[in-house]
């Protein structure tokens, strides 16, 4: 193992962070600085990046990867993007969806269909035999897919089993239950000709998914994450709502019934907007935007067991084992759990950029890998795990000193 480094300076954090500007806005993959300090346990693996050729201030979620899922030997991220590369120059067109190896980062190559508009939401079969996309497109491969699509992950080929459905509006999130049934939520109005506001349950019938009758929930504003709880055959919802089947008061997190989105008791409610959600066992863990940014922990009935404060938006969150891990546009966090920070001032303060982690009572970890991003530019957006290793996405162009655009696999020890 080589030897643990101190970490690097500001100095060099903004010197990578000019060099990967600069690459962005060209296309090219920015080289590594040679005077980077390596930290092996956050350094990233030099997986296939995301670029956004043609970046400016004014277009800056150009390349935003928005959400990332994995499956099986697979990683697949999804978002505003469609060039890729690896960081010896070369790339390769990927339209708003691309898939890399989930220990490596190489580039599953014969996986690359063609979306004609942004992926938002991404989840995986329980079997892990297909990929469901969700977002704001109308055709893939000249085939007509409005805001939801399935992909057979074996053949990377669209799949039958959700035909066109006419979504008018945006898919932002989709969640899969055990059984298999999809819950979509986002900021539409019609799903398979059915007046859906903001939420809809897809169900298998004749080996294809159509609208669940039963179950019709409402929200009077989008709809950013869903996750399902089998504990308590809940469906958790976050977003920018305050009313939830016609009933005030149900401000950005709220819980419905499986059966017919009948809406439960939600002990504890936040103040500002839920933009993700990771149920981890018994723990909801949410990412609540500003002023500022909260990191939130709940019971599966919705008391809130602590908070941890930032200085901007905490934007996704993902469970490694039972700890939280967060992701905002921030530089600092506050000294502890329950404890105000405000977004400018002089309380006291933590330094972590655009990523942390927490314990499972709220202790803020010494893990630090250092995401750096451009001026303006609003860090992490999407986070997943698996066996061990933390997946990242959003505006970002390097970690730790070292470029790494959008995209990043980060192995923890």
């Amino acid at each position: 193992m080589p030897p643990v480094l101190p970490s690097p300076s500001r100095t060099q954090l903004l010197r990578c962070a000019a060099l990967t500007a600069v690459a962005a806005a060209s296309g090219v993959t920015a080289a590594q600085p040679a005077s980077a300090a390596r930290t092996p346990a956050v350094e990233p693996v030099r997986a296939w990046q995301v670029l956004a050729p043609g970046w400016t201030q004014s277009n800056k979620e150009l390349g935003r990867v928005d959400d990332i899922v994995r499956a099986g030997r697979w990683v697949y991220l999804g978002g505003n993007f469609t060039v890729v590369a690896n960081h010896s120059g070369g790339t390769k067109a990927r339209m708003y969806l691309a898939a890399e190896r989930a220990g490596t980062g190489k580039l599953r190559r014969a996986f690359h269909p063609k979306l004609n508009g942004r992926v938002y939401g991404l989840a995986v079969s329980p079997n892990h035999r297909f990929l469901y996309v969700g977002g704001q497109f109308s055709s893939i491969g000249g085939h007509p897919r409005h805001g939801l699509a399935a992909f057979n992950l074996r053949t990377g080929r669209l799949a039958p089993r959700i035909p066109d459905l006419g979504i008018t509006g945006t898919v932002r999130t989709i969640a899969v239950s055990r059984m298999g049934r999809i819950y979509i939520g986002g900021s539409f109005g019609h799903v398979g000709e059915r007046r859906r506001q903001n939420l809809a349950k897809l169900v298998m019938r004749g080996g294809r998914f159509r609208v669940n009758t039963r179950w019709h929930p409402t929200t009077n504003h989008e709809v950013r994450d869903i996750v399902v709880s089998a504990r308590t055959s809940r469906v958790i919802v976050g977003g920018l709502f305050t009313s939830v089947n016609g009933h005030s008061g149900q401000d950005k997190i709220a819980a419905l019934g499986q059966g017919r989105g009948r809406l439960l008791r939600w002990a504890s409610h936040p103040h500002s907007d839920i933009l993700d959600l990771a149920l981890c066992g018994k723990r909801l863990y949410a990412a609540e935007g500003g002023p500022g940014g909260t990191s939130l922990a709940y019971g599966l009935k919705g008391h809130r067991k602590w908070y941890y404060m930032t200085d901007g938006n905490i934007q996704a969150v993902t469970c490694l084992g039972r700890r939280g891990v967060f992701g905002m546009h921030g530089d600092y966090v506050a000294p502890r759990k329950n404890a105000k920070l405000v977004e400018h001032g002089h309380s006291r303060r933590v330094e972590r950029h655009k990523l942390f982690m927490l314990s499972f009572k709220g202790k803020l970890l010494r893990w630090n890998p250092n995401v750096n991003s451009t001026a303006g530019v609003l860090g992490v957006w999407a986070l997943a795990s698996g066996r061990g290793n933390v997946y990242v996405g959003g505006d970002f162009t390097g970690i730790h000193g070292v470029a790494q655009q959008r995209f990043a696999i980060l192995h923890h020890r």
